[in-house]
């Protein structure tokens, strides 16, 4: 018994345990800027409290929140706003990564919530009840969901501004002219598939590459894609969510864009 509560003892020490003050990562180019604790930032900007709906949790929540365009601009001062470093990649603490254009933060509606004012701590997330916090960026507005574009990460640990072309060239439709399908189909990827999918092993890890070995568009019909794409879970059981806000032309896109890449050399 004595060996059972110093085992037990030890392994309590060992036992990872949140920071009494958590700090969140600014990046530029991977490079970091800055790091500043969540009292720095409450020291610096104005907290608020507020309730919204959350889609992440499928009810209305509320929220200690620091406003996400303050945020950025005590991070980074005007250099987030020079135009060239036009993409955010929102990093978790388990790897997970949102890319967003930068601008977006920016806007009124964005919530980095740093407190749950519905629970003691924080409410368990999903199937497998994680622990959201510390720095979970939300959004207030109605139209601000993941579906128009809006990443949602729960564990933020850094943020890193690139030039989209630099992180993913990949992922990039070097030479596609603007105002075209794949151009289009590339920026529905960049918003809505890329956290989750890769392009030649650029992107997301949690489902199949889209690119590589093969194009997805090599071995499945444009009418099984666009079908599949709309609605996974009539499939099969998937973490993949259905996306059946999405119209026909933007899938039209999004298979132009898998097939323009697949007609380029690969590294």
């Amino acid at each position: 018994m004595r060996c059972f509560f110093a085992c037990f003892s030890l392994l309590l020490l060992a036992a990872p345990s949140r920071a009494a003050d958590p700090a969140l990562a600014f990046k530029i180019s991977g490079k970091t800027v800055a790091v500043l604790t969540q009292a720095q930032l409450k020291g610096r900007l104005s907290s608020y409290t507020t309730s919204f709906f959350d889609p992440v949790y499928g009810k209305v929540k509320s929220y200690e929140c620091l406003p996400m365009g303050g945020v950025m601009a005590a991070a980074f001062g005007a250099r987030w706003r020079d135009g060239v470093h036009t993409e955010a990649v929102l990093q978790a603490q388990d790897g997970y990564a949102s890319v967003t254009e930068a601008a977006k933060l920016s806007q009124k509606g964005g919530c980095l919530a740093v407190r749950d004012l519905d629970f003691p701590s924080w409410e368990p997330v999903g199937r497998r009840r994680i622990d959201p916090g510390p720095f979970y960026l939300t959004w207030e507005g109605p139209r601000q969901s993941a579906e128009n574009g809006y990443p949602w990460p729960y564990q933020l640990a850094s943020i890193d501004l690139v030039r989209f072309e630099e992180r993913y060239p990949e992922v990039f439709p070097l030479g596609a002219l603007p105002d075209t399908q794949v151009m289009a189909g590339f920026h529905l990827f960049r918003d809505r598939c890329l956290r989750c999918h890769s392009i030649n092993r650029e992107g997301g890890k949690v489902g199949p590459d889209l690119d590589a070995p093969q194009s997805v568009t090599s071995y499945r019909t444009k009418k099984w894609f666009k079908s599949y794409v709309r609605r996974p879970s009539f499939y099969r059981y998937t973490e993949m969510p259905d996306h059946t806000d999405l119209s026909d032309a933007q899938l039209e896109d999004l298979w132009e864009y898998l097939r323009w890449k697949a007609r380029k050399p690969r590294r």
